[in-house]
């Protein structure tokens, strides 16, 4: 990269940081840069409409021009060819089916997947439907504004099999303990024999966009093995989400 214009993203980078308009000298000493050559990349940057100076006192900040590209670039998405990536990574690590979903009223819908490679997997066909509150698809799509969403689910919550949860406060209680793991499981709810593990993929605005997980036959979905995948669903979830511009507010927060 050139080193002009690398240094000109530090700036952009640095200026992003700021909730008020700062110093030439402020950005130059945090940069490590002379001021300057500081002044230049701001001068030029605000020529072109990325930056501004706050005329009384000669401060810097940043404009929303970078946001304007960053909303046109992301209303051209393709979320399923953005996914595959994190899928493929996915199935290396697990040797398991990965999926990616979207919600559609009271379902999420499979958009994309990756099979497994191993004799014995589930059946997960693309277009397939789960109920939100019986899948750990639909479950991560409520790690996020849990109480907004319960508040719109259509009751009474339907039974599938004998392991299915058909009451609100129980449903609560798992998706409070998703959040405090960053991944949603289900054993056994929709289909007997089928479980799965599964995160929420945010926006930059911090809205579910899809969710990505994995379906595993139930005998497998026990022990480290299954330890290991939620840690591997987690940790994707978050590289794809940060890819579409997700930026944790703390280290704490989802996904």
């Amino acid at each position: 990269m050139s080193g002009t214009v690398e240094k000109a993203l530090k700036v952009l980078e640095l200026l992003s940081t700021y909730d008020t308009p700062v110093r030439l000298a402020e950005l130059s000493r945090e940069l490590g840069m002379n001021k300057s050559t500081t002044y230049r990349m701001l001068e030029t940057m605000s020529q072109h409409g990325f930056v501004q100076q706050d005329e009384p006192n000669g401060r810097y900040m940043i404009t929303t021009k970078l946001w304007e590209i960053g909303v046109r670039a992301f209303q051209r998405l393709d979320i399923r060819a953005w996914g595959r990536p994190y899928l493929e990574q996915i199935g290396r690590e697990l040797e398991e089916t990965s999926v990616l979903a979207i919600i559609d009223d009271q379902e999420v819908v499979i958009i994309e997947k990756c099979a497994s490679s191993r004799p014995v997997q589930t059946f997960s066909p693309l277009g397939s439907r789960s109920p939100i509150h019986c899948s750990s698809l639909g479950k991560a799509f409520l790690m996020v504004d849990t109480e907004e969403k319960l508040k719109r689910l259509r009751l009474p919550l339907q039974s599938f099999t004998t392991s299915t949860i058909t009451t609100l406060p129980s449903l609560r209680a798992h998706i409070a303990k998703a959040v405090e793991e960053g991944v949603s499981v289900a054993f056994d709810e929709f289909n007997e024999g089928v479980s799965g593990a599964a995160a929420p993929v945010l926006g930059v605005d911090g809205t579910v966009h899809a969710v990505i997980g994995v379906t595993v036959p139930t005998t497998r979905a026990e022990g480290d093995a299954f330890r290991h995948v939620k840690e591997v669903i987690r940790l994707e979830a978050a590289k794809f989400s940060r890819a579409l511009g997700y930026a944790s507010p703390s280290p704490d927060s989802l996904p």
